[in-house]
Order: C-alpha cells, then sequence, then structure tokens
C-alpha cells in the first residue's frame, strides 16, 4: 500500500511539475514561428538597387528609364506609386539616379534623384596660351 502511494505521489508531482515546463516550451515555439514569419515577409519585399539613366517615357504610374549595363543600353520599366519620393517636374530627357526594389515581381521605384545633364556637368574648356 505504502509502495502504491509512493508511485502516485511520483506521478503527479511529475505531471504537476511537467506540464509547466510543456506549455512554456510550446509558447517559446509559437514565437519562433511569429518571428520566422516576420522576417519571411521582410525578405519577401526583394532588396535595394539602384539605376542611373535617361528618362524615355513617365506617366503617373511608371517610368522608362534608358540604362546603360554591361556596354549595352536597355530600356528598364520601373514602377511609380503614391510612396516614391521625387521631383515634381521629371520629363522626358531628364538624367536620374533612383533606387528600386523588387515587390510583386515588378521594380518599383523608392526614390528618384534628378543629375545634371552630361553636357552641363562637363566645364568649358578655354584657351591658356598666351599670344607673344
Amino acid at each position: 500500500m505504502k509502495s502504491i502511494r509512493k508511485l502516485a505521489l511520483i506521478g503527479s508531482l511529475t505531471l504537476a511539475l511537467g506540464v509547466p515546463g510543456w506549455a512554456a516550451q510550446k509558447d517559446t515555439h509559437s514565437k519562433a514561428n511569429t518571428a520566422a514569419t516576420e522576417t519571411k515577409s521582410k525578405t519577401a519585399r526583394g532588396a535595394m538597387h539602384r539605376a542611373n539613366g535617361t528618362i524615355t517615357s513617365i506617366d503617373a504610374d511608371k517610368l522608362v528609364l534608358n540604362e546603360k549595363v554591361n556596354g549595352k543600353t536597355e530600356d528598364v520599366t520601373i514602377m511609380l506609386n503614391s510612396d516614391t519620393k521625387k521631383p515634381a517636374d521629371l520629363k522626358t530627357g531628364d538624367r536620374v539616379s533612383l533606387q528600386w526594389r523588387d515587390e510583386n515581381n515588378q521594380k518599383t521605384a523608392i526614390s528618384i534623384r534628378e543629375m545634371p545633364s552630361k553636357s552641363a556637368s562637363k566645364p568649358a574648356k578655354t584657351s591658356t596660351k598666351s599670344k607673344s
């Protein structure tokens, strides 16, 4: 009879002390899953990219940029949205530098900066020869 009581006491103590540990372990596991899900959603946005080139066409929701890649020029279409930071007076022919990110399998502009034109960036040559 005493051995049955001891066995019942050991069983109930094991159960009483083991359940909170088991519950805490499950809670930690679900938090880890939440963190892993958040990490996956952040990486789904895609990495930040940069591009420089000349605007071929622009409208309210997209910009076509003529950019030089590996020595070849190619047109790249980049989507614009309400979050895109850009100058108000962009037009065809402007040289720009932009940052973009892949979102939903589309290149979406994050910010656009206007760059000086190539002809304006080079100073005019002046003659320094003195006439004797």
